[in-house]
């Protein structure tokens, strides 16, 4: 669920859609502010066609804990946070649902909180990044679909689980390299129908849901929206990594914007959530189906020049702060609190970024979360997708030092203004 874009959107989506010297060139125009805006920021969603539905939708993924270090684990996870868990995440091997035994654990253990809240939901989530070539296998004919849908009902069985999240990273990418194919994307689609039909069958009332990318070459070739829109229950679009450091992209630029800037245009101007929004309601996804992604986490870069900190400002790498250039929230706090950082909110994009000296990060906080709530409640969409409760301040780092400890601000922020308001004053960085 954290893409990893690179050699994918990167190379292939900027380098083959825009060409070599047409990307290159458009880099210096369009941070020079020499190209004007062409972006959607002002572009209404198309007329609305069917009922919307009032079950909002706060979907959670939760990354299984291994045996290494303090890590989030099931009992800490307010039962009322979320609407919906995503276990993330099972594997496909063998044409088969896999778990390793420490992951049925953590099922068990979650499923614990519906004591608590009975409407809580509790999904399995399959696939992530790296873990493609599973599905490639399983999707190529209807017998070895088979195998799969059987296990996935077995482990919605033995586990009193709410349903299945297919998060494959990616249908037919391959294609953006103009290599031979299959047929993966008509695949995936007769998987998706033959799971609903599977469901209804057994007179089931299981959740089907997927987890889709947010760069427009890769919903081209990827899915067939309409179909996608038929048999599932709602669709996590993930709207974040849109930018970060790579050797193809070496400079500055959030994560996750709401809106694209002024100075962006061409390809550069699709890269944000209201963009990707309006794109797969054009392809045919209903409004009701469209839950948005929200990031928990950022990502840091090290400026090239400590005196040219702006967006689009060249870099040399990853920042120093977090790992391999992906922050957790808490980080974020702790480096605000405790060095001289200057935090500056874009009031285009509705996204928060910080630097001191060559350190650079671009983040969301409870502010931003916000924003991108009331996005979402405005334009009457099914809700927010969050990656990840293991990335948000579940301990309370980053309100240690008040009177008024809070955890998970940024869930409970995305929470209060879709749901509910609850009695806390969360933090803003």
């Amino acid at each position: 669920m954290r893409l990893d874009y690179d050699g994918i959107l990167t190379k292939a989506s900027l380098f083959i859609v825009l060409g070599t010297a047409v990307y290159m060139s458009m880099l210096t125009l369009v941070y020079s502010g020499q190209l004007h805006s062409k972006s959607q920021d002002n572009v209404f969603f198309i007329p609305v066609t069917s009922d919307i539905k009032s079950n909002t939708v706060v979907s959670c993924y939760y990354n299984t804990p291994d045996n290494d270090g303090k890590q989030l684990l099931p009992a800490s996870i307010d039962p009322h946070l979320c609407t919906h868990i995503n276990v993330a995440f099972a594997r496909v091997i063998d044409k088969k649902i896999h778990l390793d035994e420490y992951q049925y654990q953590t099922i068990t253990e979650l499923c614990k909180l519906k004591q608590e809240n009975p409407a809580l939901k509790v999904l399995i989530s399959v696939g992530g990044a790296g873990e493609a070539s599973g599905f490639r296998d399983m999707v190529a004919n209807h017998a070895s679909r088979k195998i799969f849908i059987k296990s996935i009902k077995t482990i919605l069985r033995n586990y009193k689980l709410d349903g299945i999240d297919l998060d494959w990273e990616f249908p037919e990418v391959h294609k953006l390299y103009k290599m031979k194919g299959s047929r993966e994307r008509q695949h995936f689609s007769q998987l998706l129908r033959e799971i609903r039909m599977e469901y209804l069958r057994e007179k089931r009332d299981y959740l089907l849901t997927v987890a889709v990318a947010a760069p427009e070459a890769i919903v081209d070739v990827s899915y067939d929206v309409q179909q996608i829109n038929n048999y599932v229950d709602y669709v996590n679009i993930m709207t974040y990594d849109y930018h970060y450091y790579t050797k193809y992209t070496p400079f500055t630029g959030f994560n996750s914007p709401l809106f694209s800037r002024p100075s962006e245009s061409l390809y550069m101007g699709t890269l944000n959530v209201n963009y990707t929004v309006n794109m797969y309601l054009n392809k045919g996804l209903d409004r009701d189906k469209i839950v948005v992604g929200i990031p928990t986490y950022g990502h840091s870069f090290t400026l090239v020049n400590a005196d040219n900190p702006n967006i689009g400002s060249p870099a040399s790498g990853y920042g120093s702060l977090g790992s391999l250039g992906f922050v957790n929230y808490p980080d974020v706090c702790l480096f605000v609190a405790n060095s001289n950082v200057r935090v500056i909110f874009d009031d285009h994009a509705k996204v928060p970024y910080l630097y001191k000296q060559k350190e650079w990060t671009s983040f969301d906080s409870a502010h931003s979360v916000m924003e991108k709530a009331k996005y979402i409640k405005d334009n009457r969409l099914r809700g927010a997708m969050v990656y990840s409760l293991n990335a948000d301040d579940y301990e309370g780092k980053c309100t240690s030092k008040t009177n008024n400890t809070i955890l998970f601000p940024l869930v409970q922020s995305i929470r209060d203004t879709l749901i509910t308001k609850s009695t806390q004053d969360v933090i803003l960085v």
